[in-house]
């Protein structure tokens, strides 16, 4: 029987008592079928939206599901859904309560879509309507809720089953989100498949192996976290359909955060914490590093991530009894002044001199002491360095100093697509005689999209990148195949590669939440995976980067350095994994 869903204390939060009607309680079967449990309550058979909700999740593989149903916007019922894995069905239980906290329809609505990570303006671009009202309706739902944030309000949220379904707006960013999951097959068209056969009662499976996932699923950085679910996604289909690891399979559980939001970080690792996850493997974070390292290594767990971070491999090799179990999957971003340089060495420049485009964010600098010698020594000078504060909404005092100076290159670094796309097309205006290089952003589909025609010629490097070998093509192949399009050339290979390195530490001994032992084997392990090699085992815990800090590449990953050709990225070095040779830009004359 499943607990029975918190009306009874909502109601007296919210209410006066005796307006909650009494739970009816049903059980639905994988074809549909909804029979009565135990004649008491409201008759939950004439509910076929509750069934299709049942049945939608038998699919999403989650256990249970909590959430509110409006109709008309006045009849409030709160549902609790919980799958029984023995008999192949789903149990309900559901009642009529008053709207809890006293929140309107569309308070509801702003914290279903809070809850999920969506910023003011995402919210609003779901809900058609302003930035600025939404901010008001936060405010009221805040105060309403008796919280001081939206990450407090947000928990208020998921404890309480204080989730609209059907998703407002048919949004799709929740799917890490349980309600999330249900509603998008609740929205495929036709009649939903049968999950299992009814009446049946399937053998009760082997409990998995469940690694914890901390992605970048709201805010400005979703793509990349769709593209890093979709990676993680696809080695564990790839790993359960070979027998799993040490003969038990694997599953993930998504915890989606913002990365420019601590607190929605902070939120995520206690929830990935509280549920005991024996790894978790994240992306990048573009807030406050020190505080989720602080986090991970008191819960312990090996923690995987692809920060690229010199700022964290420094903690690591300070402090190695405290955070050793933190590994990052891809070199540091220092150097990415190094390949600049190298690459700039072996062209023609119109002019010998480069300028820089940096965020103040701290731990994102590409210019610093090395790199200018680097530079000097290839024979260039520095023109300028110009260093922005988010948002980047204006691009004018960077533009100004290309346009003024007309270095033979300038290198823009770690900017988001929209910011990045935003850049190209007004540079792209009134051109000067510059070559662009940016640094990783174009690796996100996003941006090629945005940028369009503009971006033909740019220049970037990444220093975790999809490889364009066979190996590669191959993951790109069965990525494809997987969800119809194509993967991006950096985190979606770099998290599929994560949870192979952690099945390769894992396989040894079949004892996960051993958390020293994974680590060290995780030391010990030497991975060529889709995007490199990983040797793990340097100070810092980081990947090393070829040719820059190793000549040896079968020991390290290679910074690659991209050019979108006629619309497509392609690798023009390192060699030996060039696809291409550089072309001149189109807007540089001959």
């Amino acid at each position: 029987m499943p607990h029975r869903p918190r009306y009874e204390q909502l109601s007296e939060q919210a209410s006066p008592p005796g307006q909650s009607s009494a739970p009816g309680m049903a059980r639905v079967s994988a074809d549909g079928a909804i029979e009565r449990i135990d004649g008491v309550g409201a008759d939950l058979r004439g509910r076929p939206a509750l069934a299709r909700a049942a049945i939608a999740l038998l699919g999403s593989g989650r256990d249970g599901l909590t959430f509110v149903l409006v109709e008309r916007d006045e009849l409030w019922t709160h549902v609790s859904m919980t799958v029984t894995r023995e008999s192949g069905d789903v149990v309900i239980s559901a009642a009529e309560v008053a709207p809890p906290y006293g929140l309107t329809p569309r308070e509801l609505d702003v914290l279903t879509l809070l809850a999920g990570g969506l910023t003011n303006t995402a919210i609003a671009r779901y809900l058609g309507t302003s930035p600025r009202t939404v901010s008001k309706q936060v405010e009221s739902v805040l105060g309403k809720l008796g919280q001081a944030t939206r990450s407090g309000a947000a928990a208020v949220a998921v404890d309480h089953g204080l989730l609209r379904l059907p998703l407002p707006g048919g949004c799709p960013e929740l799917t890490a989100l349980a309600v999330g999951a249900v509603d998008r097959l609740m929205r495929a068209p036709g009649p939903l498949p049968h999950f299992a056969t009814a009446g049946v009662a399937p053998r009760r499976p082997i409990s998995p192996y469940e690694i914890g996932l901390l992605l970048p699923l709201s805010g400005p950085s979703h793509d990349d976290g769709e593209q890093m679910r979709r990676g993680a996604e696809l080695a564990v289909a790839e790993l359960n359909a070979r027998g799993g690891v040490a003969g038990r399979p694997v599953s993930t559980y998504v915890s989606a955060v913002d990365s420019l939001d601590a607190d929605s970080v902070s939120t995520s690792l206690a929830e990935l914490a509280a549920r005991q996850v024996p790894a978790i493997v994240g992306g990048y974070l573009l807030t406050d590093e020190r505080a989720s390292y602080e986090i991970a290594a008191d819960y312990g767990a090996p923690y995987l991530n692809i920060s690229t971070s010199d700022l964290q491999a420094e903690w690591v090799r300070e402090e190695p009894d405290r955070f050793g179990r933190i590994f990052q999957t891809g070199p540091t971003r220092g150097n990415y002044g190094k390949g600049f340089a190298r690459f700039l060495s072996g062209l023609r420049l119109r002019r010998p001199s480069v300028g820089f485009i940096e965020t103040t964010m701290p731990d994102t600098q590409a210019y610093n002491e090395e790199t200018a010698r680097l530079v000097e020594q290839a024979g260039l000078s520095i023109d300028f360095v110009v260093r922005l504060t988010p948002p980047y909404r204006d691009w004018g005092e960077a533009l100004r100093a290309i346009r003024a100076h007309a270095p033979g290159a300038v290198m823009v670094t770690h900017h988001l697509p929209e910011q990045a796309a935003a850049f190209q097309r007004a540079f792209a205006r009134d051109p000067a005689p510059t070559l662009v290089y940016m640094v990783y952003t174009p690796a996100v589909p996003q941006y090629l999209e945005l940028a369009g025609q503009t971006a033909e010629g740019v220049v970037w490097a990444t220093v975790t990148g999809l490889y364009g070998d066979g190996r590669g093509r191959a993951f790109a192949e069965r990525f494809t195949r997987r969800y119809g399009v194509a993967p991006g050339r950096s985190v979606a290979g770099a998290a599929y590669d994560q949870i192979n390195l952690l099945a390769l530490a894992w396989s040894s001994h079949g004892r996960p939440h051993d958390f020293g032992l994974v680590a060290r084997d995780l030391r010990a392990v030497v991975h060529r995976g889709v995007n490199g090699v990983y040797d793990l085992d340097r100070g810092g815990q980081t990947s090393v980067a070829f040719p820059d800090e190793i000549p040896d590449p079968s020991l390290g990953q290679a910074q690659l350095i991209f050019q979108i050709q006629d619309g497509a990225h392609r690798v023009i070095g390192p060699m030996p994994y060039a696809e291409a040779t550089f072309r001149r830009p189109p807007w540089i004359a001959p």
